[in-house]
């Protein structure tokens, strides 16, 4: 039961709607990018507030069931806190995106994959599928991120369509991991509720 009685708000809205997001870019590439400034600033923003909350969730997961501290956090909440500034300032000035759209949106995927594929190996599991799978999708996020980077697509429309499947990896990873933690969690109390 959560302290207070108060609510917290599900880790996988943002990954929902990142999911969303790519959807639109790849399916309106055209129309995409004439917003994709603000589009990218939402995303963005809404990312690193989602990660914000998993920090404070996970902290409070840890110190409750006596785990210690959690490794690499503190690094989390940095990249979250950026990531929420740069989500404002794309809103603020969308018209600088398009000048550096490649190379931002190469800068974000691969700071999103290092940050996810560190997490994840903190917590990997050899036998577990689903560790398997993250580990896979932090690992197409740092492809996207090089492969943004370095811009082999041409036309902005292509880096548009690519950015969207990155987006869509990013957001079912948010929303897996939340489910894993869901369902891990729900079997630590079916395992208390046994024992007394």
């Amino acid at each position: 039961m959560s302290s207070g009685g108060t609510r917290r708000i599900p880790s996988y809205i943002g990954g929902i709607i990142a999911i969303i997001a790519g959807l639109f870019f790849i399916l309106f590439p055209e129309l995409a990018s004439g917003i994709i400034g603000i589009l990218f600033g939402i995303v963005l923003f809404i990312a690193g507030l989602t990660e914000v909350i998993g920090y404070f969730i996970t902290i409070k997961q840890f110190r409750e069931e006596n785990y210690g501290k959690a490794a690499g956090a503190e690094v989390v909440l940095v990249y979250s806190i950026v990531i929420m500034a740069v989500g404002a300032f794309c809103v603020a000035r969308p018209d600088a995106i398009l000048q550096l759209l490649s190379t931002a949106l190469g800068i974000f995927f691969l700071i999103d994959g290092i940050v996810k594929f560190r997490r994840e190996i903190f917590v990997f599991k050899l036998k577990s599928v689903n560790s398997w799978f993250v580990l896979l999708l932090a690992t197409m996020l740092l492809v996207a991120g090089i492969l943004l980077l370095i811009n082999p697509f041409g036309a902005t429309k292509n880096i548009i369509i690519f950015s969207g499947a990155a987006f869509i990896v990013s957001g079912v990873e948010n929303i897996w991991i939340h489910l894993i933690r869901k369902t891990e969690k729900k079997t630590r109390k079916d395992r208390s509720s046994r024992v007394f």
